[in-house]
C-alpha cells in the first residue's frame, strides 16, 4: 500500500481517508490515486458544518472583510433604534455596502488579549495539556494551558480551532484559570502529549481570513490597561500590516470630556492616530461630527432623527456623542449608531482601493 512521509510519520492511504473522515480534514483521491490533505482550514472551508453553527462563516471567493474586536462587532443591541427586521449588525451593513463577504469575529465582553488569541498572534499561541495526554474521543474535557502561555483567563473566551488536526472550541471554565476543550467532530481518542507543537491551539478564524482584509477594535473592555491594548493593537496589525485598519474607540453616552473613560479612549486614539496614520479611524469624530453633515445626516441616517433634538443638541455641547445613536445601556450603540459605524468602515476601505 501507498504511504506518505509526513515529517517522520508513516501514514497509509486508508489512515488518511479515516483521518479525514474523522476529523473532518478533507482528504481528496487524484486520478493517480495518491491523497493530498489539506492541514489547515481555508475560506471555502468556512461555511462546513464542523464547528458549531455560532462559527459559521460566508464563503470568500473573493475579497473580503474581517472585522476583530468584542461586542461593537458582535452586532450587541443592534435592532434598537431602527425599523423592525432591519439587520443594523456591521456584518450585514458592510456586507451589503461591498457587495463582499464580512467575516465577524466580534466576541462580547472579549479583552484585547483574547482578541489578539484569536486573532491568531504568535505571543497568544498556546499549548493545552489534556488529561493522560489524550484528546477524548468527543464530548468536552477540562485542560490547562501549558506554563509559557500567555493568553490571560476571560469568561468570554470561545475560540475555534484546530488542536493539531482535531476541530473543537477552547472555551473559559467555571471559575478563573479553568479551560474547556470541546471536540467538534466525534472520532478516534487522538494521543496528544504537549511536546513538539502537538497542542498549540490554532484559531480557526485566523484560518479562514488569511486572505482578507481587517478591522481591528481592540481593548474596549480593558482601556484601564492602556499599554496592554497597545501592544495587543500592535501584535494585531503586525499579522496583517498591509492589510490591516485600526478602529479606534468611543465613550460612553454618559462620558463627557472629564471623565474617565473619555481620557482613556482619547489617549488610546491620539497614539493609534499618531502610530497608524491613514490606517486608523476615529469614531469619536466620526460620531461627534461627520454625522452631522448633511449627507450622511440626510443619507444613510435618515430616518434615526440624530441632531434634532436638544437631548442630541445638548449632548455635543457637552463634549458627548448624541444619545440619537447609543442603545439603551448608554454603553453600546444601537442600529444607526452601527450604521453610521460601518459606513466610516466603507468609506475608508474604499479610499484605500480595497473593495
Amino acid at each position: 500500500m501507498t504511504s506518505l512521509d509526513h515529517q517522520g510519520l508513516q501514514t497509509s492511504r486508508r489512515g488518511l481517508m479515516r483521518f479525514a473522515a474523522l476529523t473532518g480534514v478533507a482528504g481528496v483521491a487524484t486520478t493517480a490515486g495518491t491523497v493530498a490533505i489539506n492541514a489547515t482550514a481555508h475560506a471555502a472551508d468556512a461555511t462546513a458544518s464542523v464547528f458549531p453553527s455560532n462559527f459559521t462563516y460566508p464563503t470568500v471567493t473573493g475579497p473580503s472583510l474581517a472585522l476583530w474586536g468584542s461586542s461593537s462587532f458582535d452586532g450587541a443591541h443592534a435592532d434598537q433604534g431602527v425599523p423592525a427586521g432591519f439587520d443594523a449588525s456591521p456584518r450585514a451593513l458592510l456586507s451589503s455596502y461591498l457587495s463582499a463577504p464580512v467575516l465577524e469575529f466580534g466576541r462580547g465582553g472579549d479583552t484585547s488579549s483574547l482578541i489578539a488569541a484569536r486573532r491568531g498572534t504568535s505571543h497568544y499561541r498556546c499549548h493545552l495539556i489534556f488529561p493522560n495526554d489524550k484528546i477524548p474521543a468527543s464530548g468536552q474535557v477540562d485542560v490547562t494551558l501549558a506554563g509559557e502561555s500567555l493568553m490571560s483567563w476571560g469568561s468570554s473566551l470561545q475560540l475555534p480551532c484546530y488542536v493539531g488536526a482535531v476541530p473543537g472550541v477552547l472555551s473559559a471554565g467555571a471559575s478563573e484559570g479553568q479551560y474547556v476543550f470541546t471536540r467538534a467532530v466525534a472520532g478516534d481518542e487522538i494521543y496528544a502529549p504537549p511536546i513538539n507543537g502537538a497542542t498549540v491551539v490554532q484559531s480557526y478564524q485566523e484560518m479562514i481570513s488569511r486572505t482578507s482584509y481587517h478591522v481591528i477594535q481592540i481593548g474596549r473592555n480593558n482601556l484601564n490597561q492602556p499599554q496592554q491594548i497597545k501592544d495587543d493593537t500592535q501584535r494585531a496589525y503586525d499579522m496583517a500590516p498591509e492589510r490591516t485598519i485600526v478602529l479606534g474607540h468611543f465613550r460612553g453616552q454618559h462620558d463627557g470630556n472629564d471623565s474617565t473613560m473619555a481620557k482613556q479612549v482619547n489617549d488610546y486614539n491620539a497614539w493609534a492616530a499618531q502610530t497608524y496614520g491613514v490606517r486608523f479611524m476615529n469614531p469619536e469624530t466620526y460620531l461627534r461630527e461627520t454625522t452631522q453633515e448633511s449627507w450622511l445626516r440626510y443619507g444613510a441616517l435618515a430616518g434615526s432623527g440624530v441632531w434634532s433634538s436638544d437631548d442630541d443638541r445638548k449632548a455635543y455641547d457637552e463634549g458627548k456623542i448624541p444619545a440619537t445613536l447609543y442603545a439603551a445601556d448608554g454603553f453600546h450603540l444601537n442600529g444607526w449608531g452601527y450604521v453610521a459605524l460601518s459606513q466610516m468602515v466603507y468609506y475608508k476601505v474604499t479610499e484605500l482601493g480595497w473593495f
